[in-house]
């Protein structure tokens, strides 16, 4: 630890816990992290993925802060980036066949929202079951039809507590430049024609 500190010419600072990277990080994800806010830790291409996380963990503890990134991870902090690590990787991908299941979920949910939240016509046997759908699929809020069926759920008269769904950082920043585009590319009418101005 002393050898790290004085290799790495940095400073513990005391109010940095010990922390876990969350399994669902990638290898390939935590190089990028290490290229992307610039750790610096030697012959990271011949670690495996479990040596990378424990460098990462150590290294990180002993920043100070780190530079501000938004294009990709949209961390702002040392302490955002490990928020980040902690947390499940809000951009694992599914298989194909898990997001299959996933929309399928989501169109049920929908489906039973816009019928005006009639159980057995939409496949459900009592709310409990529509409860259990819609905390499932709220785990992937980066799939559209997935916000879409969740926003549409917690209307439901029938259900006492609300499904809620945290959207991941990156998603929110995603989704808030697709605003900012679409809105941009409203186009603007002009209406022609003759106008009479009078001045008093």
């Amino acid at each position: 630890m002393e050898l790290a500190k004085h290799t790495l010419g940095l400073e513990l600072n005391d109010t940095t816990k010990p922390f876990e990277v969350h399994m669902t990080h990638s290898r390939k994800e935590l190089l990028d992290i290490i290229r992307i806010f610039k750790l610096p830790i030697t012959n990271k291409n011949d670690k495996n993925k479990k040596q990378l996380q424990s460098a990462i963990v150590e290294v990180v503890r002993f920043l100070d802060n780190v530079e501000p990134e938004q294009e990709y991870f949209f961390i702002n902090s040392k302490e955002e980036l490990i928020e980040y690590l902690q947390k499940q990787n809000p951009a694992k991908t599914l298989t194909i066949k898990e997001k299959t299941e996933v929309m399928l979920i989501a169109k049920k949910l929908i489906a039973y929202s816009r019928n005006g939240y009639y159980l057995l016509p939409s496949g459900y046997m009592d709310a409990v079951d529509v409860y259990k759908d819609a905390s499932y699929i709220a785990k992937f809020p980066e799939i559209p039809s997935v916000r879409k069926a969740i926003e549409y759920v917690n209307k439901d008269p029938k259900l006492r507590d609300k499904i809620e769904m945290v959207i991941p950082r990156r998603v929110k920043k995603q989704l808030d430049k697709r605003k900012a585009v679409k809105q941009a590319n409203i186009p603007l009418y002009v209406k022609r024609g003759e106008f009479i101005l009078t001045f008093d």
